[in-house]
This record gives C-alpha cells, sequence and structure tokens, in this order.
C-alpha cells in the first residue's frame, strides 16, 4: 500500500479540495475570535481618523463633537453616508439593550460612551475579519489549497491587518470591501463582485479606490461577453450589455442614497467624493491665503519613496519582499511558456501593482493609503510561494527543501509580525489606556470639565472618551496649522457660522487660555514645554499629575526597541510619562 500523499508545510495527509462546512465554520470562528483578542492592545494610528471619522460621528450620536475644515459646507470634501452604517448599529445595540440596562440585568458600563467607541471597532474588526474569511476560502477552493492556506497564514497574524482591521478609515473599509469582491470574483460571481466594488467606489467618500477595479471591472466584462450558456455574438453583446446595465444601476442606485444623506446634513446639493477629488486631482497647486483656496493634500507633508518600504517592512516584513517578486517571477513564467495564457490569480492581483503605480509616487504619503492592498499583497506572496515550491519539486528537490522552506517563510513572518504588534502595543497605547482613566474620572467627579490638549491634540481619543457634560479644548503651542472647531448645533449646514481655510492656515479662534482648563493632558517628554505652561495659569491652586501611562520617546530610543518587541531579548527602550494632570 502506498502511504497518503502528506502536505509541504504541515506533513499532514494532502489538504482536501474542498473544505467542509465544519472546518469553514471553524476558519471563521478563529479569525473572528483573533480580531476580537487583539482589539484590547490596539491603537489609534491616524488622528485623522479621530477628527475626520470620529468626532463627526460623535455630532451624529450626541449632537456636538469636532469639526475639521473638511466638514465645513463651502468645501463638503467628507460624505456623511459613510458613517450611517457605524451610527446604525450604535443606536441599534443601544435600543435593544437599555432596557435591560435599566432593569439592571446588565451592567450600564456596556452603554458607556468608551464601550459604544469599542462596539464600533468590533463591528469593524468583524466585517474584515469575515471578508478575510471569504477571500481565504475564495483563494483554497478557486486558486489552490495550498495558496489558500499561506493566504490566512500570511494575512491574518500580519501586522498591518493588526491596525488596519479595526480602523475607521475609508481605506480600512475600502480593504474589507474589495476582499469580498475579490472573494466574488475569484468565484466567477461576478454581479456580487461589482455590487461591492460599486459600494466602496461610491460610499466610502474616497473614490480613488476605483482604481481597484479597473482589471476586475474589464474581466467581469470580458467574462460576461465568453459566458458559455451565450451560443451567439448577439447573445454575447446581450450578455455584457446586461452586466454594464447592472453595474449602472448600481451606481446610480447607490449614489442617491449617499446624495440625499449629505444633502440632509450639508442641506444643500453636493457630492463629496467629486469635492475631494478636485481637491487632490486639480486643487493640488499653491492656492491664494487669502482666499483660502485648496492646494492638495501636500500641505500635509511630502514623504520620500523609502516612507512606504519602511511601513511594508514592517508590517509584512518577509511576506511584503515575496509579493515584490511576484511580478518578476510571473513573467518569467509566462516567457518561458510554450501556450501563452494568463493565470487567474494574476487578474485579482493586478490591482495591487496598478495601485502602487498610482499611490507611490505621490508626494503625500500616508500608511492608510497601502490599507486596500493587503490582502492583495499576502496572496500574492503566497501564490509565489506555491509557485516556487512547485516548480522545486518538478526539478526532483527532496521533500525536506520545500517544507523546510515553507515552514521557514510561515514561521519567520508569524514571529516578525508578533514581536512588530508586541512592540505597537506595549510603547504607543498609552492614550487609550489613559483617556479611558479620565473618562472614569470626571464621571465620579460628575462636574462639568474642560479638557485640554495642546501639543498632543494629535493624540486625543474622541469625544467618546469624554462625559457628556465635558468638552475638548485646545491651548495654544508650538503647532502652526489648522485645528478643528466644535460643530455648531446646525452641523455643517449652509445657515451654520463656520470659519475654515482650506490652506491649513492657523486659526488663532480656536484656543483657549489655560486658566479655563480643569484636566491637561501631555506627553512629558524633555523637549516639551508643559510645566512652563501649567505654571502660567494664575489661579489660586496648583496643577497635579494623577494619571500616566508609558509612552515611547522613539526619537531618543535606538536600535530594534524601537521597532519590535522579543519578550526577554529585544524589550526596552527611552519611555517618557503620557500624564494626566488636575486643577486642584
Amino acid at each position: 500500500l502506498r502511504p497518503p500523499l502528506t502536505h509541504p508545510l504541515t506533513m499532514l495527509p494532502q489538504l482536501p479540495s474542498l473544505l467542509s462546512h465544519q472546518t469553514q465554520v471553524c476558519l471563521l470562528i478563529i479569525i473572528l475570535s483573533y480580531r476580537t483578542s487583539t482589539l484590547p492592545s490596539n491603537l489609534l494610528t491616524d488622528c485623522d481618523e479621530v477628527y475626520n471619522y470620529y468626532e463627526p460621528l460623535h455630532f451624529v450620536l450626541y449632537g456636538y463633537g469636532l469639526q475639521t475644515w473638511e466638514y465645513a459646507t463651502e468645501y463638503a470634501l467628507r460624505t456623511y453616508a459613510y458613517l450611517m452604517p457605524a451610527a446604525g448599529v450604535v443606536k441599534a445595540v443601544t435600543v435593544v439593550l437599555q432596557p435591560l440596562v435599566k432593569r439592571s440585568i446588565l451592567p450600564a458600563h456596556l452603554l458607556s460612551k468608551p464601550s459604544l467607541f469599542n462596539l464600533v471597532r468590533l463591528f469593524l474588526s468583524w466585517s474584515a475579519g469575515y471578508a478575510e474569511w471569504r477571500f481565504v476560502l475564495s483563494a483554497y477552493h478557486h486558486i489552490d489549497p495550498t495558496v489558500g492556506l499561506l493566504t490566512f497564514l500570511f494575512l491574518t497574524p500580519s501586522a498591518g491587518m493588526f491596525h488596519a482591521a479595526p480602523a475607521f478609515l475609508p481605506s480600512s473599509v475600502a480593504l474589507t470591501l474589495t476582499m469580498l469582491s475579490s472573494s466574488l470574483h475569484l468565484s466567477s460571481e461576478y454581479i456580487g463582485a461589482i455590487f461591492y466594488g460599486m459600494l466602496a467606489v461610491v460610499c466610502l467618500g474616497w473614490p480613488f479606490v476605483a482604481v481597484l477595479y479597473i482589471p476586475l471591472g474589464l474581466h467581469s466584462l470580458h467574462a460576461s461577453y465568453n459566458n458559455r450558456h451565450a451560443k451567439s455574438s448577439s447573445q454575447r453583446l446581450l450578455a455584457t450589455s446586461l452586466t454594464l446595465f447592472i453595474a449602472i444601476f448600481f451606481l446610480a442606485f447607490l449614489s442617491f442614497g449617499v446624495f440625499v444623506v449629505d444633502y440632509v446634513y450639508y442641506e444643500k446639493a453636493t457630492i463629496p467624493s467629486l469635492n475631494i477629488f478636485l481637491y487632490n486631482a486639480v486643487g493640488s497647486t499653491p492656492g491664494d491665503e487669502e482666499t483660502g483656496t485648496a492646494t492638495g493634500d501636500e500641505l500635509y507633508g511630502v514623504e520620500p519613496l523609502s516612507y512606504y518600504l519602511k511601513n511594508l517592512a514592517l508590517n509584512f516584513n518577509l511576506v511584503a519582499v515575496l509579493s515584490a517578486l511576484y511580478p518578476i517571477f510571473k513573467t518569467i513564467t509566462y516567457l518561458t511558456q510554450r501556450k501563452k495564457s494568463l493565470s487567474v490569480d494574476l487578474i485579482i492581483v493586478a490591482p495591487l501593482f496598478l495601485w502602487a503605480l498610482i499611490v507611490f509616487p505621490r508626494p503625500h504619503k500616508e500608511e492608510r493609503f497601502l490599507f486596500p492592498i493587503y490582502h492583495l499583497i499576502a496572496f500574492s506572496a503566497a501564490v509565489l510561494l506555491n509557485d516556487v515550491t512547485s516548480f522545486l519539486r518538478k526539478l526532483k528537490v527532496p521533500s525536506i527543501i520545500t517544507k523546510l522552506l515553507l515552514f521557514s517563510a510561515v514561521a519567520s513572518t508569524t514571529l516578525i509580525s508578533r514581536f512588530r504588534i508586541n512592540a505597537l502595543s506595549s510603547n504607543y497605547s498609552a492614550p487609550l489606556k489613559l483617556y479611558t482613566k479620565l473618562h472614569d474620572s470626571i464621571l465620579l467627579s460628575d462636574c462639568t470639565s474642560s479638557v485640554c490638549v495642546a501639543g498632543e491634540w494629535h493624540r486625543f481619543t474622541s469625544h467618546f472618551f469624554l462625559p457628556l457634560n465635558s468638552r475638548l479644548e485646545f491651548v495654544q503651542s508650538g503647532f502652526k496649522g489648522q485645528l478643528p472647531q466644535h460643530f455648531t448645533e446646525g452641523g455643517s449646514a449652509v445657515t451654520s457660522p463656520q470659519k475654515f481655510n482650506a490652506i491649513n492656515q492657523e486659526e488663532v479662534e480656536r484656543y483657549v487660555d489655560i486658566s479655563s482648563c480643569d484636566y491637561f493632558v501631555d506627553l512629558t517628554l524633555p523637549t516639551s514645554s508643559y510645566e512652563s505652561l501649567l505654571k502660567s495659569d494664575e489661579r489660586n491652586g496648583q496643577w497635579n499629575m494623577i494619571e500616566y501611562e508609558r509612552y515611547l520617546d522613539a526619537e531618543r530610543t535606538e536600535g530594534l526597541s524601537r521597532v519590535i518587541n522579543v519578550p526577554g531579548v529585544v524589550e526596552g527602550g527611552i519611555f517618557e510619562k503620557y500624564a494626566l494632570f488636575v486643577f486642584e
């Protein structure tokens, strides 16, 4: 009798071509459990997430919050439609749980604002986890079982997905929708793939993601034309026209819904997706400071190409290298084929390199701009590694070599990702921890409070961490750009008095004097001026530090301690106090 075939990665019997229903459910539970378990140690990595999404969401739910210039009626760069699913989840859970809380069946803290903030993050994480699951299964069943398994092992534990999955950013939700669209595309369910693509393009207020769907859209039309049920050219044209009509219908239907939502909040006819496209694509030349003409996203910093390369190395390490080698290997394979043909995986991966060609050269770079292609990085690396091991087996390379290659790739990338996540959590999670303590402290005092920040304005975790009787205020610091202002009662409506500019010019009306503050949050760096600022308070009393959390001083920390945390091997660094002061 011949022994059963062994899988080169696990030494277990060969992977089945189809996973059982029970196995699929177990995989979903594993992914969702992992996403849930990482939430307490996760962090907010982008102040845009707070000021452009959590604060407007807070305004939608509670009637107040901080407003950025992008939500000003004269610019209208952000769509309120993007906030509606999260607002709906919060309101639905509140309606269901409130009677149980009133009867003391459930604890009241379940409906506290920090808990609702975590609910939004859980909703986003589970949505991303579900999309991961669908994408992995499609790769497993329609590309190759080994590719599906490697995609799961490269994607789910990665440092990139660690903070992309729960992020309340359009680029993060674009990642979720693109994974769903790609999974349906692999399954030849083109109508569903088109629907998720239109959701991403129309409803996120980030129209640039449309670039990702150009290859998939063209392939969908091609597949419709070559439908095996079409017997003649006229039938093929009819099938293609029907697919195109459905796409246009989705576009019109979703656009109308978004238009209605924005009309309600801006009280005028406006299309934020068009506005933000024009701002970035057309308005990228220096503007007039007197008129506040838009000048493009370069105002918020420019970075060299190495910025993205470093981010990919930190978030995907070896997987990013394998992904970069994918087009080289595929080109060589294509040129050496006797019968030229394009593999299915190339259609799925094509958006990755199209996105890179457009995003990488742009002067303004942010880590979140890479979120929509994270799954494709893992997928292309998995395809490459599977193709390489298959090639080695054809060359009669000993199976122990291929097994060692696969095991080393998976083990190394998983461990490095874990060490990176350890570093992020231990070094930079102080703001969320401290503002949670601040929320509890203000609740106990039961007083109307003014919480102030100066240089640490960009690490504020949103009004979800301040009770209803508290507001955040800004004290003037070394930052000379434009800070948000409090939403007026009319929000983004035309009749609302607003003073904003589109050139990141400082508006001094945003600041309050330190003497009007009850709490103050700052990072006690050696270069910080917090001590002199607090001493300038002329009231009778003094400022006292009541809480603090450790926060890494990255500029003074050298070596690997800034990047990874390996317990007992690489840890430590220079930490300062992320501190909460109270005036007494």
